[in-house]
């Protein structure tokens, strides 16, 4: 087998009924890694056309090949620079965000909207939600993306949030399918994520030497990828401790044996502490950072375990100077390493001036996603999610006249019959000949509070 062969996709795709997505081009959103190239290959065997877009997580480069068309954005004098394949468009300015929105908008201008305009319709498959709003802004200028457009299947909860929150002010300009809250993502997916993100992490601590073990680690939320990282590190010799705002969750990690804070305090970091954000929006706020700044340690450690930079939008925003740093605070030089920058920070407690060091890993984007060769998921894995994906997209084409409103796979009976991640899960297990006893509940190990973490998702 080869490395990038992802065989229950490959399958799926080939018993697709022939002509589902004849008419249909594909705009495929998601990281700029191999697996997300190889998915868009499989899609350029069902679908009319596919353009992909390289979300700027890392530096790599999206390769030129027929078999779908490339968008990424590469650091070059300090700005952004977009690329359609190997012709560099324009140069953007601002944050991780803006600069997606802007490939979406060069992509919808040279290769989305003439296709429109030959009669072809759009399927949108995501990974960050991103393209919501930048579609919101372009339906004036290009009034058949809207009436054009199947749909969306999201992957992500971050990405589902998005598009839900807009759907709730504006109205769904088209059908909104998710996996986030599937149970195959929930349940299967994450564990392995976890593993990845502790890998990555302490390889990036080894790189500024030192390293994870011994050291406080500060879990921000404890919904699906919290609760897996903390049964992760609780094999490890760390003080572990996990600061969670949603009552129910609190009382889960705190029943689980977990030393848990509604908020920090100056107490939290009297050791050096690795503070992991996994809520996949601003989560490391003022308040922690001076209650760091008022205790007895020395550094702070910053690593994001989420598909999105806003785990320390807050910190970031002071580093460009978009907001001001906290009375007392002030920056006093910088050093940039591999995947690490450190920050030394002066405080006056007082009249008593401390020094600070704040490391923030990967740039607070997600750390299992940053380095260019990085593998996050292997494509076996990755392969569950994508064919779940695969199968929304092609219950869109089948369902033209569907409901413009969320259909969450797992809850909404219309996807979930139609895709069973039952049996999604036995077909997989035997395609890769892997082993397991038949007892699907507990495969799953479903998150205890899974029901409420997909309402919750909806009251954001």
């Amino acid at each position: 087998m080869k490395n990038d062969d992802m065989l229950l996709l490959s399958r799926t795709a080939d018993r697709m009924q022939a002509g589902a997505g004849a008419d249909v081009i594909v705009l495929h959103i998601n990281h700029c890694m191999e697996n997300s190239f190889e998915f868009s290959r499989i899609l350029g065997r069902v679908f009319k056309k596919v353009v992909f877009i390289g979300a700027p997580y890392n530096e790599r480069i999206v390769p030129v090949e027929d078999s779908f068309v490339g968008y990424y954005a590469h650091t070059e004098d300090g700005s952004k620079a977009v690329y359609r394949g190997n012709e560099r468009i324009v140069n953007v300015e601002g944050s991780f965000i803006e600069v997606v929105r802007s490939l979406v908008e060069q992509a919808v201008k040279l290769d989305i909207y003439p296709a429109l305009s030959e009669g072809a319709k759009l399927l949108v498959i995501e990974d960050g939600g991103y393209h919501y709003q930048a579609f919101r802004d372009l339906f004036e200028k290009y009034p058949l993306l809207e009436s054009a457009t199947l749909g969306a299947v999201e992957q992500t909860t971050s990405g589902t949030v998005r598009g839900y929150n807009l759907g709730r002010t504006k109205e769904y300009a088209y059908p909104h399918l998710s996996v986030a809250r599937s149970d195959i993502k929930m349940n299967v997916e994450s564990r392995f994520i976890a593993e990845r993100v502790i890998e990555e992490l302490s390889s990036f601590l080894y790189g500024i030497n030192t390293f994870l073990d011994f050291h406080k680690v500060l879990l921000i939320g404890y919904g699906v990828i919290g609760r897996r990282i903390a049964q992760v590190l609780t094999e490890r010799p760390v003080k572990l401790m996990v600061c969670e705002k949603n009552p129910y969750i609190f009382g889960l990690a705190a029943g689980e044996g977990m030393e848990t804070y509604e908020t920090t305090e100056p107490e939290c970091f009297n050791a050096d502490t690795i503070v992991l954000g996994n809520t996949g929006c601003a989560s490391f706020d003022e308040k922690m950072l001076m209650d760091f700044m008022r205790s007895k340690s020395h550094k702070l450690y910053l690593a994001s375990s989420s598909s999105q930079d806003e785990e320390f939008w807050i910190f970031l925003s002071m580093l460009r100077g978009d907001i001001p740093y906290p009375a007392g605070v002030s920056l006093k030089e910088q050093f940039e390493y591999t995947g690490v920058d450190e920050y030394v920070f002066e405080y006056d407690d007082d009249g008593k001036i401390r020094e600070k060091i704040v490391y923030l890993i990967a740039k607070g984007l997600p750390v299992n996603f940053f380095r260019p060769d990085v593998i996050s998921l292997t494509n076996c894995m990755i392969d569950l999610i994508f064919t779940e994906i695969l199968m929304l997209g092609k219950w869109l084409c089948e369902n033209r006249d569907a409901r413009k409103k969320l259909y969450l796979l797992g809850v909404n009976e219309e996807i979930s019959s139609y895709c069973n991640e039952k049996e999604l899960f036995r077909d997989w297990l035997e395609v890769y000949g892997f082993s397991y006893e038949d007892d699907m509940a507990r495969l799953m190990d479903a998150h205890p509070m899974s029901k409420k973490l997909r309402a919750y998702m909806l009251e954001e």
